[in-house]
């Protein structure tokens, strides 16, 4: 038995955790960017690390960077890409790619998807928005996917309790793992010699509150 919303996001061809994103950023008005982001999730990293070139491929992909946000360096990363294929050949293009440890078949594939979860959400409904999105808009939509997927701080031991009592830390290659932020928000949970939030960002609780009224027994404030 679906409901109104449960039907939309069945014809949206994402993970409904992505999908849910994508119908949010709708009514925040930022479903332009959204949906570069639910894609990016839907696949590998389009940024790749040599194992020999490690230092090399991270002084590249530093240009992405948003300190506040892993998520809005898939924006970033976006928005350069598009601005390189505008400017070189499709050959120049698939070289620039590899000098600057980038994959470009993951690129295609990334952009294919795009395409087709916009095509997908205006079937749906959704407004792509043409005015650029703030960032505190495009995490309160990316939010609604990831309530499961949120972290407060434990000062005492540097890391993160989660839902059901899940402890993580930040994983190392993140913008954020450095600042440690009271709330997190991460794309999944990892675990290899510890449990690891991959892509995160900082939350606003009171965003957290809003959405998640249905499973908030008591505010942050209490």
């Amino acid at each position: 038995r679906l409901t109104p919303l449960g039907r939309r996001l069945a014809q949206l061809p994402v993970d409904p955790r992505l999908g849910r994103m994508v119908l949010e950023a709708d009514r925040l008005g930022c479903a332009d960017e959204v949906v570069v982001i639910a894609a990016a999730l839907s696949i590998q990293d389009p940024r790749v690390r040599p194992l020999e070139e490690r230092a090399q491929a991270d002084r590249q992909h530093a240009r992405f960077t948003d300190e506040r946000s892993d998520f809005l360096a898939f924006l970033n990363l976006w928005r350069y890409l598009r601005e390189q294929q505008r400017e070189l050949s499709g050959n120049q293009f698939r070289k620039r790619c590899k000098a600057e440890f980038l994959h470009y078949l993951r690129i295609r594939e990334w952009q294919d998807l795009v395409a087709q979860l916009e095509l997908a959400a205006r079937e749906v409904g959704v407004t792509l928005n043409d005015t650029p999105a703030e960032g505190q808009e495009i995490h309160g939509a990316l939010l609604a996917g990831l309530l499961s997927h949120l972290g407060m701080k434990d000062a005492s031991a540097r890391e993160y309790t989660g839902a059901r009592g899940a402890r993580f830390a930040i994983f190392p290659g993140s913008a954020l793992a450095r600042r440690g932020p009271s709330w997190v928000m991460v794309a999944e949970l990892v675990e290899t010699t510890r449990l690891w939030g991959r892509t995160a960002a900082a939350v606003d609780v009171k965003q957290v509150e809003a959405l998640a009224e249905h499973l908030v027994r008591r505010s942050h404030g209490e």
